[in-house]
């Protein structure tokens, strides 16, 4: 046997009505202000600790054009802002990764995960002190 129902058994739905107090009130332009106004975030934003085992003492910055070779990434560190990589380079410090574009920045901190994963990391110092390129092995 199948059940019977009635199109006066179906749930009806209430409305509720709007009260004075609940009402959708204008913004202030204090208030419109406050939800227009971006969040900026410093761009000297970076990391401050090491990494666990990592050494306290850094290699002081060279300012020739030299290659980092065979180096361990150590740790990776960023944070909301836009194109706020660095990777923990073992010996070296942490090193800000290229911020010229998205692209560029997220294809460089795949490649130091995967170097901090599974391998050895070599790369150019540049006179802006940025990592522009990895090549991973």
């Amino acid at each position: 046997m199948t059940a019977s129902t009635s199109p006066s058994a179906a749930p009806t739905a209430v409305v509720p009505t709007a009260s004075p107090d609940t009402a959708p009130q204008p913004l202030t332009p204090d208030q419109l202000h406050a939800t227009t106004t971006s969040l900026t975030v410093e761009p000297g934003a970076e990391p401050v600790l090491s990494p666990p085992g990592a050494p306290q003492t850094v290699a002081a910055a060279t300012t020739a054009a030299a290659w980092q070779s065979n180096k361990k990434v150590l740790a990776l560190w960023t944070n909301n802002a836009d194109r706020n990589g660095y990777a923990y380079v073992d010996g070296v410090g942490w090193k800000r990764l290229a911020t010229n574009s998205d692209s560029v920045h997220e294809a460089l901190l795949a490649l130091a995960s995967s170097g901090r994963l599974a391998g050895s990391i070599t790369y150019p110092e540049a006179a802006d002190g940025l990592v522009h390129e990895i090549y991973l092995w």
